[in-house]
């Protein structure tokens, strides 16, 4: 995702400055103005620099984009507090919430760096970074609590292809990047179980209702789940091939060995699931789908008995 949003950047005529930790990566940025690993197929605007260090990354950048797992995200704070000055915006892209304190990632980010105040935002609604690059319509949504980096950020991203939505509920809009991530699991146990489209899009449905409950309970506006955060990345996630988290769930669904894909992808919707959780116990809130998934992933409960018991159980 970050090297398709630097594509998109730079296709908008402005340099950008690209930079991991995966130095074969810089290395084929440089040399081919490529990367495979992560985006076959893609030719990179020249406009877009690799470089090895923060430093000259971040720099006079007017723009700093922190697009890594969110478990890393507490480290890559810290990283990259010493390089920004006031006066540059720092859009996340992680979706998911700290384990350990619960924080949203803008959180985070923000607690490292107080001096750029309400410049410190954060990205969501459907994003496949595959079809971001090749320059698929597509639409996105950010919030800064700063109104104007909201609006600068934006013209910095939005082009033809590209339509960028911004909202004032930053803390709405986190919270559903973090929960698509979790229903999509649902979704995908649907795929598992040979479920077929009526079965997936009532469970959708309920998944959204669900979100609406949990983002109003912890702060955020209840409709947010209704936009591009939240339902638009649902169905992203839910329904897409390249969702690790939809994977993650047909696995579960087929009685797959899903702990063994565990070890080998990064699966946000895990983590996400056991935080939200413990956010909301005690808050009484209808939200069984969620405990469903809750005792799959962390109860042994066999993932097939669940979803059936869930859906049989299930009234309006």
């Amino acid at each position: 995702m970050g090297t398709a949003l630097a594509q998109v950047i730079a296709s908008n005529g402005h340099e950008v400055r690209l930079w991991s930790i995966e130095e074969d990566v810089l290395e084929e940025v440089r040399d081919h103005h490529r990367n495979t690993k992560y985006l076959e197929g893609i030719v990179l605007n020249p406009r877009i620099t690799a470089v090895w260090a923060l430093s000259p990354a971040i720099s006079g950048a007017h723009l700093v984009l922190v697009s890594v797992p969110s478990q890393v995200v507490p480290a890559v704070s810290r990283d990259i507090a010493e390089h920004v000055q006031p006066g540059q915006m720092v859009l996340n892209v992680a979706k998911g919430l700290q384990g350990g304190t619960q924080q949203r990632m803008s959180e985070t980010l923000a607690a490292e760096m107080p001096a750029l105040g309400g410049r410190v935002g954060s990205m969501g609604g459907p994003a496949i970074a595959i079809e971001m690059a090749r320059g698929v319509p597509m639409a996105i949504i950010l919030s800064f609590p700063d109104a104007e980096a909201c609006r600068a950020s934006q013209a910095i991203l939005q082009n033809d292809h590209l339509k960028v939505e911004t909202t004032t509920d930053l803390v709405g809009l986190e919270l559903c990047s973090t929960l698509k991530n979790v229903y999509a699991i649902a979704l995908g146990m649907c795929d598992g179980l040979g479920y077929g489209t009526n079965t997936k899009a009532f469970v959708a449905t309920l998944a959204i209702q669900e979100m609406s409950r949990i983002v109003a309970a912890l702060g955020g506006r209840g409709e947010t789940v209704f936009g591009l955060a939240g339902l638009g990345d649902l169905l992203t996630t839910g329904f897409s091939e390249h969702s690790r988290n939809r994977t993650l769930g047909e696995k579960m669904g087929s009685a797959g060995n899903w702990g063994q894909f565990l070890r080998s992808h990064t699966v946000e919707g895990v983590a996400a699931c056991r935080a939200v959780h413990e956010l909301i116990e005690g808050k009484s809130l209808d939200v069984h789908l969620l405990n469903t998934l809750h005792e799959v992933l962390f109860q042994e409960r066999p993932a097939p008995e669940g979803m059936r018991h869930f859906l049989a159980s299930f009234t309006y």
